[in-house]
């Protein structure tokens, strides 16, 4: 029988930076879900989780800064500023960087806005988000070790695998992952049209 004990063990951690940098939430909380289970070590997971939502975010400010004289991002910009929470991010950047991480509905927008409408710094930049990734892992790792223990008390009469109380939580973070590469796909294909 399928056991993935040992697949977790050998690639959980570089799954965890991955998935926290594709999809997020779903993945850091599943991440707390292994590490409750003893499958993955707490503080390489809550560093790989940080680690996967920092990359992720430098990666779009530094894109975002080093085409921000490109038509296209140029008009973008122009068609934000009409918005509050644009507005918003040039007033307050170093409160946007440090917030970014913990609203998930500006986690590309954000780093666009302050690489191409304000004047912070790339290691300023860094080192806030930095900050603000350490706490949101943190954060999440220990709601998915809570999860896992709830996950626990509600398969407690049943006799059943590890691996099964264990695939409901990664295959949940596998089909949100499968959902944000798909949305992803469909915005790239929508912008080349």
């Amino acid at each position: 029988m399928f056991d993935p004990t040992s697949l977790i063990s050998q690639f959980g951690l570089l799954a965890v930076f991955g998935t926290a940098a594709i999809e997020g939430d779903a993945a850091v909380i599943t991440a707390g879900v292994l590490a409750q289970r003893g499958l993955l070590p707490l503080w390489p997971v809550i560093f790989a989780g940080m680690a996967g939502g920092w990359f992720s975010d430098f990666l779009i400010y530094n894109l975002a800064r080093r085409y921000r004289d490109h038509p296209r991002t140029v008009r973008g910009v122009e068609a934000a500023r009409k918005w509050r929470f644009f507005n918003m991010a040039i007033t307050y950047p170093m409160l946007l960087a440090l917030a970014i991480r913990f609203m998930p509905g500006v986690r590309t927008a954000g780093p666009v806005a302050l690489a191409t409408a304000t004047e912070i710094t790339p290691l300023r930049y860094a080192i806030l988000t930095g900050i603000a990734a350490f706490l949101w892992s943190f954060i999440l790792v220990h709601i998915g070790q809570q999860a896992s223990q709830v996950i626990a008390h509600v398969f407690k009469g049943f006799d059943l695998p590890e691996w099964v109380e264990i695939g409901i939580p990664v295959l949940i973070v596998v089909i949100l992952t499968g959902f944000a590469i798909r949305k992803w796909r469909r915005r790239v294909a929508g912008r080349e049209v």
